[in-house]
């Protein structure tokens, strides 16, 4: 597998499953792709009601996505370039498929937690997209 491709499959795993901390109104600690989707829905309701208290909000959640997503860019092109100097190539293929089932098998716990979800209690991935 090229480092690219390693770095991409990262970098998507990371965005996936990777729990970050927010701060919005309270703190939290979710995945980027998740804040995202929640950056996608207030910048929905800024263009259809506006409102000063909506653009400030639409700030805070435009600019913390876009840190942790350039933040999970940059530490899946870290790993990918240590994992990109191993000799052969079927061994980088495995440290990056074990790497990856390991960051996203370590989503399932309950990592995550947001006043938004479940009462502010610790869930897993799956729990914070329902």
């Amino acid at each position: 597998m090229s480092t690219n491709a390693i770095r991409r499959l990262l970098w998507l795993a990371l965005l996936v499953a990777l729990p970050v901390p927010y701060w919005i109104f309270e703190t939290g600690r979710a995945s980027t792709l998740w804040l995202g989707e929640l950056t996608a829905f207030v910048l929905a309701m800024l263009l259809s009601e506006g409102g000063m208290v909506t653009r400030i909000v639409a700030t805070l959640f435009v600019t913390q996505t876009l840190l942790f997503v350039g933040l999970t860019y940059l530490l899946a092109r870290l790993l990918s370039r240590l994992i990109g100097r191993m000799p052969s190539e079927g061994g980088r293929t495995t440290a990056a498929l074990a790497t990856i089932v390991v960051v996203l098998g370590a989503a399932l716990l309950p990592l995550y937690r947001s006043p938004l979800v479940a009462g502010g209690e610790p869930v897993n991935v799956l729990a914070l997209f329902q």
